[in-house]
């Protein structure tokens, strides 16, 4: 797990090799274990650089291509000196830089062997992705079950070939400036060039105010791209170039003709398999517990390979005004596997102390509020000389663990397609006593007799509707009639050519392409990250996905039960109390923390600042956040306003 960092000029222009340090600097906390550069046609800067830093790997080259690429080193895999980056392989024709884990990089060294590739170090996954290059081409990506955002440089064409992982765990940031390209693992690095323009997109802070990110490519900055999950980006001299999907979770095959039973072990072994293959490390491999049903699985699946009790760590906030935490049955699950318990109890002290430099680490606005949790309990683990965290991600949208899913997805099934209904609805809908009840599910309406479809994503903050009466009348003149269904309009017109598919394969196709990487993943590598610590998903590996998307919809969620057949695979092997209990999220008490009035003042002065700048919000909105008692929503606008008064 790492940092990677690259400019490489589109013409002659030279590359400014302190510029490049600076961003490798940016963002040490990713790789605090070594450093290392690659750089052509400086062999005098290269010098320098090598004899200010003495134990920092310093290649240099000369060539007609200028570039210069960095790495930061989180050390998990093959711990050897051999093993570090940018990395050349054994022909001396590709380079990479790699952020990430292949966690079959043994049987893929095998495979390659046989075929000839010669390995220089004993077990690196960096070498196997170089190697898999050269024999497979771009169709390695097919080969690889990990996690990675890489670049690899072929000295021989001249080309850059960056790739992110199928589930977009690894983040990956680009520009051109200058007739350069440059890019990072974090948007922060890139940003270390003051002379890049910082301009707010404002589709993106649209964006925002919807799904509580800003969905892939864009960023919430102009013209400063992510690489989408699941793409790759192959750069050639002269060449346009573009983002690739080479994987979709989207198959056309039809569901498995599976009993409950077959199912269920099929889940188990699954998981079983997956979690195995993330204990691979040189270091020690400890879950985040929350006594919930996905963390407790990963603790149960750990276990059954572990030869001593697990480290397992829990975070939560005082008990107090209303607020209950999982400590609990967080104790149970620990207890139940014998684990190793950490438990952290945080205060309203550690909320706000941590928040502005939340703001920083979270790279692009990020309205999760567990980030300030997720950090403090990783640094807790990194005391405990873990360096590697599992989590739960994945699991609710591969099984459909969520209520309100059920919902939209019966509103689906029953208005669309069917216009007469649809067009009554809609008259109802328009006049009186109905117009202004149940407000959820008027939005569903809205968005059926729009002709869109009613779920857009597991995180829907506000509707276009809501959007449109707190932004002002400037701002709303500047996107025009954009709509935060544009983002995933292609990807739902893909979808809907597939026929035979269920409206929860929609729910959790949309999910995996854009909440799960740009929100619940962002989160987790920032804020575990920050605290250089890897976080691995078993939920997300790409053979578990795939069998998942094959399972029959109808047996995920059942009776009113959801995650069903998950939580079938795992009777008897949890506690019933933890499977079946009430499922009941990670929360922040945000009402009760913003009851602190200094802290809720600084929070609005932020937002003052912030619209004073940028006049995205009409008056009669900023005056509800100052009267208002909303945690959730001084929060999500107050994230906004401090990351931009930071970054701005």
């Amino acid at each position: 797990m790492c940092g990677i960092t690259g400019i490489f000029s589109l013409n002659k222009s030279p590359i400014n090799l302190t510029m490049l340090v600076k961003m490798n600097d940016e963002i040490k906390y990713r790789g605090p274990d070594g450093e290392g550069f690659l750089v052509s046609n400086q062999s005098e800067q290269a010098a320098k650089l090598k004899n200010d830093r003495k134990n920092a790997l310093v290649i240099s080259l000369d060539y007609h291509q200028n570039l210069a690429l960095g790495h930061r080193r989180l050390s998990i895999l093959d711990l050897h000196p051999s093993a570090s980056q940018p990395m050349i392989s054994a022909n001396g024709r590709y380079h990479i830089v790699f952020n990430g884990e292949i966690y079959n990089h043994a049987a893929l060294r095998k495979e390659l062997e046989i075929l000839g590739s010669k390995f220089l170090t004993d077990h690196s996954d960096t070498e196997v992705i170089l190697n898999a290059y050269e024999c497979w081409g771009l169709d390695c990506l097919q080969k690889f079950n990990g996690m990675w955002a890489f670049c690899i440089w072929d000295k021989i064409e001249n080309s850059f070939f960056f790739a992110r992982d199928r589930a977009g765990k690894k983040p990956l940031y680009y520009t051109e400036f200058n007739n350069q390209f440059v890019f990072a693992s974090e948007l922060k690095s890139i940003l270390v060039n003051k002379e890049i323009p910082k301009i707010l997109d404002e589709k993106g802070v649209y964006d925002y105010l919807t799904y509580m990110m800003v969905p892939a490519p864009k960023t919430i900055f102009k013209n400063i791209y992510k690489l989408p999950a699941a793409h790759y980006l192959l750069i050639k001299p002269g060449q346009t170039y573009q983002p690739v999907c080479y994987w979709s979770p989207i198959s056309g095959s039809p569901y498995l003709k599976l009993t409950e039973a077959e199912a269920a072990e099929g889940i188990r072994e699954h998981l079983y398999k997956s979690a195995h293959l993330r204990m691979l490390a040189d270091v020690e491999v400890g879950v985040l517990l929350s006594g919930g049903l996905d963390s407790s699985i990963n603790l149960a699946c750990l276990s059954k390979f572990a030869t001593k009790p697990i480290k397992a760590f829990s975070v939560g906030f005082e008990n107090k005004a209303g607020y209950t935490n999982e400590f609990e049955y967080a104790r149970k699950a620990a207890k139940h596997f014998n684990a190793e318990y950490h438990e952290l109890t945080l205060t309203e002290k550690d909320f706000f102390e941590f928040y502005p430099k939340m703001v920083h680490y979270q790279d692009e606005p990020i309205a999760d509020t567990a980030n300030i949790p997720i950090y403090y309990i990783a640094k807790k683990a990194r005391e405990n000389n873990v360096k590697v965290l599992l989590g739960g991600e994945g699991s609710d949208e591969l099984f459909v663990g969520y209520n309100h899913w059920r919902i939209a997805a019966q509103f689906a099934i029953i208005f669309e397609g069917n216009p007469l209904l649809t067009s009554l609805t809609s008259f109802l809908h328009r006049h009186s006593p109905v117009k202004h009840k149940r407000l959820y599910y008027h939005s569903l309406y809205g968005k059926v007799i729009d002709g869109k479809p009613p779920f857009w994503g597991g995180t829907e903050l506000r509707t276009e509707k809501e959007k449109n009466k707190i932004l002002s009348k400037e701002y709303l003149n500047k996107i025009a009639k954009y709509s935060s269904f544009d983002p995933i309009k292609a990807f739902y017109y893909e979808f809907k050519k597939t026929k035979g598919l269920h409206q929860y394969d929609w729910m959790t196709s949309v999910d995996l392409r854009y909440r799960l990487p740009d929100l619940l993943l962002a989160r987790l590598d920032r804020m575990l990250m920050a605290a250089s610590i890897e976080g691995r998903n078993p939920f997300l590996d790409v053979n578990l996905i795939e069998f998942a998307m094959k399972l029959n919809p109808k047996i995920k969620t059942k009776n009113g039960i959801e995650k069903y057949i998950l939580k079938k695979a795992f009777e008897g092997i949890l506690p019933d109390e933890i499977i079946y209990r009430k499922k009941d999220s990670f929360t922040v008490p945000l009402n009760q923390l913003f009851q602190n009035e200094k802290q809720r003042l600084f929070a609005i002065e932020m937002i003052k600042e912030f619209n004073n700048r940028t006049r995205i919000f009409n008056n009669a909105f900023i005056e509800s956040l100052i009267k208002g008692q909303n945690g959730g929503e001084l929060w999500n606008i107050a994230n906004l306003a401090l990351w931009y008064n930071q970054y701005k």
